[in-house]
C-alpha cells in the first residue's frame, strides 16, 4: 500500500503523539485524518463529541482511511487506576464506536494492545496464555476479539501489536517508576525504591516503539500478536541506580516498604527483531533522552 490514506486515534497519548509525527513524516500531512476530541496539531481532524458525534463532514473524511491505526485508549497511568471502571468500559466502546464507523476502502487495521493481557510466566512470548490481572488487561484483551472479528468478517488485514513497559521522552504524564525517579533527580530529591527491587523489567524506547508500529503498517500481510517489549530484562535498582549515576546528581536512594507481590517481566523477542525491529536503542542512550528531556521541562514535570 503506497501513500495511504491513514486514521488514526490516540494522538494525545505518549504513543499516539510520536506515532502522529511518524505517520505524517512517513505518508505526508494529507494523508494522515486524525480522529479525536479536539482538533489535531498535525494531519486533517475529525472531531467527535462526548457522545461520538461526528458530522457528516467528518464521517465523509474517515470513509477515505485505507489503512485504520487504533491506539487511542484509557491507559492507567498508575497501577492504582488499572481497575477503573469507566476509563476501561470507555476502551471497549470506544472500539465498537470506531468499528461501526463506514469505511469502505478499508484495507487494513493496526490495534495497539498491552502486553497486561498475559498471566504471570518466567518468560512471556507471544504463545504464552492470556490472564489479565486487571480490568484494563481484560478491556484490552476484548477490544482485540473484537478487531479481529472485524477484520476476518470484512476480509481485512489486522495486526496486533501488545505494547510494553515504554520509556524516553513524553513518558512524564505517568506515575511510573522511571519517570518518578528522574523527576525526583530533577527537584534534587531522594529516588525511592519499594521494596528490594529484585524485580526484573524490560524496557523498550519510544523511539523503537513507533519505528516497529510503522514497519507493521508497511507489511502486507499480519505476522499474527506481536509483542512489542523490550529484550534486556533488568532489576529496578540497578535501573535506578543507573539513572542516578547517568545523571551526575549527588541524590540519595531511599528504600521504602513494599507489601505487594514482586513479579518479574521477561520476554521472548524473537519474533519483533525477525519482522519489525532488528536492534533496540542502547538503555544508556535511552536513559539519557529522557534525563534530557525532563531537565528541559523542568521540576514541574
Amino acid at each position: 500500500m503506497k501513500q495511504p490514506s491513514v486514521l488514526l486515534t490516540g494522538t494525545s497519548g505518549f504513543i499516539g503523539s510520536g506515532l502522529l509525527d511518524a505517520a505524517c513524516a512517513a505518508w505526508g500531512e494529507q494523508q494522515v485524518i486524525v480522529l479525536s476530541s479536539k482538533p489535531a496539531r498535525r494531519g486533517r481532524s475529525i472531531v467527535y463529541d462526548s457522545e461520538f458525534r461526528i458530522d457528516a463532514a467528518g464521517r465523509a473524511l474517515a470513509a477515505e482511511a485505507q489503512l485504520l491505526l487504533h491506539a487511542g485508549a484509557f491507559t492507567p497511568k498508575s497501577g492504582a487506576s488499572a481497575n477503573d471502571l469507566a476509563g476501561c468500559n470507555g476502551n471497549i466502546r470506544f472500539t465498537a464506536e470506531l468499528l461501526a464507523l463506514d469505511l469502505p476502502r478499508l484495507e487494513k487495521i493496526i490495534f495497539l494492545s498491552t502486553l497486561d493481557v498475559y498471566a504471570a510466566a518466567a518468560c512471556i512470548s507471544e504463545d504464552s496464555p492470556v490472564g489479565p490481572a486487571s480490568l484494563y488487561g481484560w478491556s484490552k484483551l476484548y477490544c482485540e476479539q473484537m478487531v479481529s472479528q472485524y477484520a476476518s468478517q470484512r476480509k481485512l488485514v489486522a495486526q496486533l501489536l501488545r505494547i510494553g513497559h515504554v520509556y524516553g521522552p513524553g513518558e512524564e504524564q505517568y506515575a511510573k517508576v522511571l519517570p518518578n525517579a528522574i523527576r525526583n533527580i530533577v527537584r534534587g530529591q531522594p529516588v525511592e525504591l519499594w521494596g528490594e527491587g529484585r524485580e526484573l523489567r524490560s524496557l523498550i524506547y519510544i523511539g523503537d516503539v513507533l519505528r516497529a508500529i510503522m514497519a507493521a503498517a508497511a507489511l502486507p500481510q499480519s505476522l499474527g500478536v506481536t509483542n512489542i517489549v523490550g529484550g534486556q530484562p533488568l532489576a529496578i535498582r540497578a535501573l535506578l541506580e543507573q539513572v542516578i549515576a547517568l545523571s551526575g546528581q549527588p541524590v540519595e536512594l531511599v528504600q521504602r516498604s513494599f507489601s505487594g507481590t514482586p513479579r518479574d517481566f521477561v520476554f521472548d523477542t524473537s519474533k519483533l527483531k525477525a519482522h519489525l525491529l532488528a536492534e533496540e536503542t542502547p538503555l544508556e542512550q535511552g536513559l539519557l533522552a529522557e534525563l534530557a528531556h525532563m531537565r528541559a521541562l523542568g521540576a514541574a514535570a
